[in-house]
């Protein structure tokens, strides 16, 4: 047998198991969960009311969207205080972090009263 072929059948198997591993036997569905879990924690031990974390699951993804009414600074963090953001990408396996809404901006009326 040629070796391309070889390495052909050996690729198919590895990708069938692959599949096989992180589809029907469930694999991956509850690596997702197991890591949406970890972000909730981390979301909940920032103590930012109203801030939730869902990571994909048609099709499954790593990618963390946040939602919410957290500010800049909640969002980002600032100097040695890390924000949500920082938080849910220090945990292992998340891919990325986006958010679903932008930050509320504070009116002008509030800023003029400050001067």
């Amino acid at each position: 047998m040629p070796p391309a072929v070889k390495f052909l059948i050996g690729l198919v198997a590895v990708l069938l198991m692959g599949w096989v591993h992180h589809g029907p036997l469930g694999n991956g569905e509850a690596l997702v969960g197991q890591l949406e879990a970890q972000a909730r924690a981390a979301v909940v031990a920032s103590e930012v009311p109203g801030v939730d974390v869902r990571l994909g699951r048609d099709p499954l993804s790593r990618h963390a969207t946040l939602s919410g009414p957290a500010n800049d600074y909640q969002r980002e963090g600032m100097g040695e205080f890390p924000g949500l953001n920082d938080r849910i990408r220090a945990i292992e396996g998340i891919s990325g972090v986006r958010w679903a809404n932008p930050p509320p901006v504070a009116s002008p009326a509030a800023t003029k009263g400050n001067s």
